[in-house]
């Protein structure tokens, strides 16, 4: 059996149990029904809208007031002003392209009472299966029919940027129907042995507007700068009969068909001019599939396997012998969320992230958003944008440590360029220096504020938290020319403004006003939830007593805590480039007057520079605890108490009921294994896997970041290299009693293997990139090991040299 892979013993019947495929660009999402496939196609840069600044002229002109209520303390005045005067427009939304229908059974001569029969799919089939391959990203579907063994293969590749699909038969013949829609504005075109279509995307999508309709708004086209898009798709290889109809194409008598399907955008590049022409895009497809096609289907499959391979082969886990292993993935993932420890899951969930990661995220290609590159609707759940408070951080968490970096390169691409629209919207909005991004953005790089409330929207920190991850891939590789001639300039213009941004208060101390913790809410000084209890619940944030609920104050720990890191971060980079810039000085001074972390009555790491009553105890955000995860601003060597301040902090909203499910739980996993409590660790994970759908995506909220946080945790379980040290198992289940795992990487440009056997580390072997000293950390015990470049070092389980 295949360890890995994603097996169903039915088709999909809805997106997030559909399979998702991908070269990074181009996704395909595959349901595998019978008799028919449908293909769902996505392309990573088709975005509803255009290049515009959005900026409400409110913000800048009541900045000043709103600062000012804050320092006096009249915190609820605050928050009314930037709610009725201050926010902004939500970002555009990612669109699907478009879906392949292939109708098995189908001819041309529709009127048939036995073809209506079949399509209806009163021919019972049998020995169905599904199953995506994650060694090879091949998706095959078989089942038995009438006598005749159905077979699909389907895969998309980076090398010939085609979705390819391969139909087969033995014992029979067979024939389908071919066609492409849209659920956007398109025509339909039908020549030869091909089936396409071209069109483009609406102007303006409302996703968060509750009241007004049409979501979906179309300008003319000659005034249109939406984006244009196509699809082409065509039988390259049958032994079948074709037929056309103006709609769609014809294959009867086949034993096999082979299609290849390519598809585009006009978008040309951040802030590069775009070409209108639709039929420009379709051309440019169409030579695409022509080009794969002169290769045929072996030498691009053997070509697919062979680039997937080179990445994700990369890393190996095995941990321990599978509980559950025979059954259907959905199946497997409902026996954990109910406590049915099985290890292997786990391990399925890690190279799932890195399979994702590879399919949504390549070189080249755009990051990935909310849902990867896979997307069904016009108006999908929150825009299916980048949502920068928390999970666009979380989708690249792991990319490093599990041995992706080259997949991290289009999300520092997006922080880049967010770093130049940033400065418009910083000198628009706050007449500020340097460059600012809040709480979420599209494929055109919005940098300015959102709309709806101040508990999300007015959050402009977004940007100091994405520059953390070009600060990390330094970290991970040691490219000294990136750290040059990205992340030096990248973090000195998130000094600037956050230098702009801090102000004095009463007291002397530096804040950040207007401040926020992402999306969470206290109750104001003399209201206590006991009072409110009929109004306000544990779970919701949106209390309808908005007089005793307030979002904004002087200073949020988060604010506070990406402050110190970006400061100390550009520090580092300044010194170990051999720059003098006097922005350090002043970042160094501001340092000594930032307001401290606080620990509030409970004996908690403070949320917010007050010690408010929360509205959510159980909220899913758990903004102040970056300062533990994924920074390493507090840890249990340079700050004990307030390490263990945050750990209550933890431990309260698990026990108020959150931190169980999506992308809460992965972050609570990845909490859990920085504080090293391994039986946190085990019953999280089992409670993650509770609402994931087969293909990954969070059930109702079709979200890829909890799958991708997943591995994050499970990755720091098994290694950290955050504290000065490369620690081996800090946070080792005792269920997880033996184990490996190949080619994990700690900063500083380690790779690192890890065995382990009766829940002890028993063999672990370091690869340097380059020479130098490296602390190794094991429990209790540490030594430091002098590695040199490309050289072995393999250690037993007392860390002593084999």
């Amino acid at each position: 059996m295949n360890r890995f892979q994603l097996y169903e013993k039915t088709p999909a019947e809805k997106f997030e149990d559909a399979h998702l495929l991908g070269n990074g660009a181009l996704g395909a999402s595959v349901y595998g029904g019978v008799p028919y496939e449908k293909l769902l196609i996505n392309h990573d840069t088709l975005w509803s809208g255009q290049e515009q600044l959005k900026v409400h002229p409110g913000t800048r002109a009541h900045f000043n007031e709103a600062r000012e209520l804050i320092l006096d303390g009249r915190l609820k005045e605050a928050n009314n002003l930037i709610n009725d005067e201050m926010l902004g427009y939500w970002s555009e939304c990612y669109l699907p392209l478009g879906e392949l229908h292939v109708t098995l059974g189908q001819t041309d001569d529709w009127r048939s009472m036995k073809l209506r029969k079949v399509l209806q799919n009163d021919m019972p089939y049998e020995n169905y299966s599904r199953i995506l391959s994650l060694n090879d990203a091949i998706e095959r579907i078989e089942y038995d029919q009438g006598g005749v063994h159905y077979l699909r293969e389907c895969f998309v590749s980076h090398p010939d940027d085609v979705v390819a699909l391969r139909l087969s038969a033995t014992g029979g013949k067979f024939g389908f129907a071919l066609a492409i829609d849209s659920k956007l504005r398109y025509e339909t075109r039908i020549d030869g042995a091909s089936v396409a279509i071209a069109g483009r995307a609406p102007d303006r999508t409302e996703p968060y507007d509750p009241i007004t309709e049409p979501k979906v708004g179309y300008l003319e086209d000659a005034v249109s700068d939406s984006i244009r898009f196509a699809a082409f798709a065509e039988v390259v290889e049958t032994d079948g009969q074709l037929l056309r109809s103006p709609y769609r194409l014809y294959v009867q008598d086949a034993s096999y068909a082979v299609i290849l399907l390519s598809a585009g955008t006009n978008y040309a590049g951040y802030q590069v001019r775009r070409d209108r022409d639709a039929a420009k895009v379709l051309a440019r497809c169409e030579g695409t599939v022509r080009k794969a096609a002169a290769r045929g289907w072996e030498a691009i499959r053997a070509a697919h396997v062979e680039d997937y391979q080179r990445l994700f082969n990369r890393v190996d886990v095995d941990f321990g012998e599978s509980v559950t292993g025979l059954a259907p993935t959905s199946m497997r993932l409902s026996f954990a969320s109910t406590s049915i420890d099985d290890p292997d899951v786990s391990a399925l969930a890690l190279q799932v992230t890195r399979y994702l990661t590879i399919a949504a995220s390549r070189p080249g290609s755009q990051a990935m958003n909310l849902q990867g590159i896979w997307n069904a609707d016009i108006v999908p759940p929150w825009a299916s944008n980048y949502t920068t408070n928390i999970n666009v951080q979380m989708n690249y968490w792991a990319t490093e440590v599990l041995n992706l970096s080259e997949c991290h390169e289009p999300k520092i691409d997006l922080v880049r360029e967010l770093a130049d629209s940033g400065r418009e919207a910083a000198n628009a909005l706050y007449g500020m220096e340097g460059w600012v991004t809040h709480h979420n953005t599209d494929l055109f790089r919005m940098a300015t504020i959102a709309g709806e409330d101040a508990a999300w929207c007015w959050w402009p920190f977004g940007g100091v938290w994405m520059a953390q991850h070009l600060w990390q891939h330094w970290l991970y590789t040691g490219d000294e020319a990136f750290l040059r001639q990205t992340v030096y300039p990248v973090l000195r213009g998130a000094v600037q403004f956050v230098l702009d941004y801090l102000a004095e208060d009463r007291d002397g101390y530096l804040v950040t006003p207007p401040s926020t913790s992402p999306e969470n809410k206290f109750l104001l000084p003399g209201y206590s939830f006991s009072q409110l209890l009929g109004e306000v619940s544990p779970g919701n944030r949106f209390s309808p007593n908005q007089e005793q609920v307030c979002a904004v104050c002087r200073a949020s720990t988060m604010d506070l805590a990406l402050t110190r890191e970006l400061f100390g971060n550009f520090a580092q980079a300044v010194g170990k480039l051999g720059l003098s810039d006097e922005l350090v000085a002043k970042a160094q001074v501001a340092l000594t007057k930032l307001y401290p972390f606080q620990i509030g009555r409970h004996g908690q790491l403070q949320e917010w520079d007050q010690d408010f009553e929360e509205c959510t105890p159980g909220m899913g955000h758990m903004s102040h605890l970056v300062t533990v995860y994924p920074t390493a601003v507090i840890t249990a060597r340079n700050n004990p108490a307030l390490f263990a301040a945050a750990e209550k902090s933890f431990q309260r909203r698990r026990q108020h009921g959150g931190l169980k499910h999506a992308w809460p739980g992965a972050w609570a996993l990845c909490l859990a294994a920085r504080f090293r409590d391994a039986e946190a660790c085990a019953e999280i994970t089992n409670s993650v896997a509770g609402h994931m759908a087969a293909s990954g995506l969070m059930e109702g909220m079709k979200q890829i970041d909890a799958i991708m946080g997943w591995g994050a945790g499970i990755a720091e379980m098994l290694l950290q290299s955050h504290d000065g040290a490369i620690e081996l198992l800090p946070a080792l289940p005792m269920l997880w009693q033996r184990g490996s795992i190949r080619g994990m990487r700690a900063r500083g440009g380690v790779t690192v293997d890890i065995a382990w056997e009766g829940n002890r580390l028993s063999e672990a072997m370091l690869t340097a990139d380059r020479d130098g000293v490296y602390p190794v950390r094991s429990g209790a015990r540490e030594v430091t090991m002098k590695l040199t470049a490309g050289q072995p070092v393999r250690l037993n389980g007392a860390l002593q040299p084999q």
